[in-house]
Parts: structure tokens; C-alpha cells; sequence
């Protein structure tokens, strides 16, 4: 439909537009809700029409003079993950909802002896809801290898020499290293009471991306900051912190604004154009706002709904530990890798007469480049 292309594309144009200084976030953000509630209306119209042919080929109404039911096997044929027919299926299966015969045939047809897979609506909403709540996710080198993947990053990368004609052309010692990235599990476990199970498939559908989306976001995060790397992702944080890279404020002292500046001058150069700061609201406001520079500015300047620190934005999340902060260019330092979508299966529990939902995914991440990362800390307190 050409009302919802140029949704589309209206919703490109915002996003682009939100990335510019002085943006009217107020007003894009109250016409993005006004195009995503209009969008979901024309997409539930399509759903609504699609049955209702679907019920007419399947019988479910009286024949037309003229018109020819469409044969079984064709109309199977047509069914896929983005059938309205298949997601309707799948989140009733899930609930163990009797299907109608349309949604039996699309089930059978998509689902087949691999299992049911995650209808791609329901897919890429949980992935809106994942991205919605971990904007950490977007700022990483983010990858989507099924199996996984090898990474050639650069670790040395010696300067160009001056040659001289007919003089002996020597190779520098220039290294590459690789990363490598496959993918460890990570699950969430919902439960819900049978009693309420009776919901629309849309209300479900909601529910189901809100709680697994949400959980999966705040999970990747924790991975991404501080993973162990021992059967999981490997965070920021395991990076070996010392006085080439990090600042150490006094156990008994206050941030100083000598600190922050400290802390940029040891971040090299070639990672200072799109650093950006990693604290906690906590962080931000009880140790940065106080702060004002040599000319009585504030430390912390605010754009709309953006803070920043010496013209380098700051990203908020309440996993960062009190009292620190990393600031480095996370796209060109950090690796990830999704090898393989989400997915859910159901099961009833009958001591608790409730059903549980497993949603289940895999992430992988390492920092690839450590050097583009520093870390302001405070130092422990010996008593």
C-alpha cells in the first residue's frame, strides 16, 4: 500500500532527523507515535481482509457464482512466516488454542517436521523491544552470522615509509588480529496463569514481545559491560584497567573536573570523533552535574533529551557500577554476533496450573580493540 511506503519512509526521515543538533524531539517524537499508531491501524485492516479471504477460500462463506474456490494445495503453498494466517497459528499453538482449519494448514505448511518457528511479526517486534531497551546494542559492531564468524581486526598498523628510487622495499611489521565470535545461549522464562491465557492473539503477542524483549535487552547489556567471557560474552569491563587507560579518583574524594579532562586525554585520537560516555543516571547526576569548568560552564550539557560531557554524549544504564564511567568508541572497539533468531516454545505446568513460555537466543561479543576504551574509577575505601 503507498500510505504505508510513505510511513516508512516518513519514519526513516525522523530517525535521520534525530540525529541532528537541534532536532524538535517533542514534536518528532509525538509524530512518530501519530505514524506508528496509524501504521499498526492499516496493518491490522490488511490482517482483517486477509482472513476474511482466507475464510471465504476456505469455505467458511457461501460461494460465489462465477468464482472458483482456490485449490487446497495452492493456497498452502502460499503460506510462510509472514502469513497472517501462520502467526495467528503460532501464538495460538503456543497457548494450545484450538486451531481454525485455515491456521491447521498454515501451521502444517510453515512449520513442517522442523518445528514451529517464530512468525517474522512476532520476530521483529521482540527485536524492537530488545533494541528499545538496550540502546548499547545499536552502538556496537553488531553482526548476524549463523554458526559464527572470525574477525580480522587491526592491532598494529605501522605509518607508510618514504622510498627512495631503486632503494630495497622492506615489509613492516604490521599485525592483524582476529576475533572470534560464535554464540552462547541466553533464555528467559516467562509464566503466565491458564486463566488468562484467553487473551486476543494481538494482546498476547504484545505481552509475549514486551517481557521477553525487555528481559533479552537487559541481559545482551550485562554481557556487553561485564560478561566473564567463561561460557558467555566477554565485557568491557574484563579489560585489564591500569594507569594507561584509567583514571582513579580518590576513595574519599569528589570528582574533579581535572579527572574528566584526565580521562579524555588518555583516550588515542583516532577514537576521539565518535566516543561517546557510559555511566549510570546515578553517576551522571551526583558526580558530573556538580562540576562546572575554568569559565564556570557546566560540565554537563543537555539537548533535548541528550547529555553531554565535553561534546561527547552520554549514554545512561544503571548496570555501570556508582561512581564510574567508560568513554571510548564502542562500534570500532566492541564485537557482537547473533547467530541465530529468537525463538519460544510453551509448556504447561500443571502444579501451578500455568503455562511457561522459554524464549530463547544467542550473543556473542568480545572487545576487539581495548585500546579504544577508558575507564574512570574510584579508588576502595581500605576500611
Amino acid at each position: 500500500m503507498d500510505r504505508l511506503k510513505e510511513i516508512e519512509k516518513r519514519l526513516a526521515e525522523i530517525k535521520a532527523e534525530l540525529e541532528k543538533d537541534g532536532a524538535d524531539i517533542d514534536a518528532l517524537e509525538e509524530e512518530t507515535k501519530n505514524l506508528i499508531a496509524e501504521r499498526k491501524e492499516l496493518l491490522d485492516k490488511i490482517e482483517k481482509r486477509n482472513k476474511i479471504i482466507s475464510d471465504i477460500t476456505a469455505g467458511a462463506g457461501n460461494p460465489i457464482p462465477g468464482f472458483m474456490p482456490i485449490p487446497e494445495e495452492k493456497r498452502a503453498a502460499g503460506f510462510t512466516r509472514e502469513s497472517p494466517e501462520y502467526r495467528s497459528a503460532f501464538l495460538k499453538h503456543l497457548r494450545r488454542i484450538e486451531l481454525t482449519d485455515v491456521e491447521q494448514r498454515a501451521f502444517t505448511t510453515v512449520a513442517g517436521s522442523a518445528g514451529a518457528v517464530i512468525p517474522t511479526t512476532t520476530q521483529n517486534r521482540i527485536v524492537e523491544i530488545v533494541k528499545q531497551y538496550a540502546p548499547l546494542l545499536a552502538e556496537i559492531n553488531l553482526m548476524q552470522v549463523p554458526g559464527g564468524v572470525k574477525v580480522p581486526v587491526e592491532d598494529v598498523v605501522n605509518e607508510a615509509t618514504k622510498h627512495s628510487e631503486n632503494a630495497t622495499i622492506t615489509v613492516s611489521d604490521d599485525k592483524l588480529k582476529y576475533v572470534d565470535l560464535f554464540g552462547y545461549e541466553i533464555t528467559k522464562l516467562l509464566q503466565i496463569s491458564k486463566s488468562v491465557m484467553q487473551m486476543s492473539v494481538d494482546a498476547f503477542e504484545n505481552w509475549l514481545a514486551n517481557n521477553l524483549g525487555r528481559s533479552l535487552a537487559a541481559k545482551i547489556t550485562s554481557l556487553i559491560i561485564g560478561g566473564s567471557g567463561n561460557g558467555e560474552a566477554k565485557g568491557i569491563d574484563t579489560i585489564t584497567w591500569n594507569e594507561a587507560n584509567s583514571v582513579t579518583v580518590g576513595a574519599a574524594a569528589s570528582l574533579a573536573v581535572n579527572d574528566v579532562t584526565n580521562l579524555i586525554g588518555l583516550l588515542p585520537g583516532g577514537y576521539d570523533a565518535n566516543a561517546k560516555f557510559l555511566m549510570s543516571k546515578k553517576t551522571l547526576f551526583t558526580d558530573f552535574m556538580p562540576n562546572k569548568d575554568s569559565s564556570k560552564h557546566d560540565l554537563v550539557t543537555r539537548e533535548g533529551n541528550q547529555y553531554y560531557i565535553y561534546g561527547y554524549p552520554v549514554m545512561l544504564d544503571e548496570r555501570i557500577p556508582l561512581h564510574e564511567a567508560i568513554l571510548g568508541d564502542f562500534r570500532a572497539g566492541y564485537y557482537g554476533n547473533m547467530p541465530e533468531e529468537i525463538n519460544v516454545v510453551n509448556q504447561f505446568d500443571i502444579d501451578t496450573n500455568s503455562y511457561k513460555f522459554l524464549g530463547a537466543g544467542m550473543f556473542d561479543g568480545k572487545p576487539a580493540l581495548p585500546n579504544a576504551f577508558v575507564k574512570l574509577k574510584k579508588a576502595v575505601s581500605a576500611g
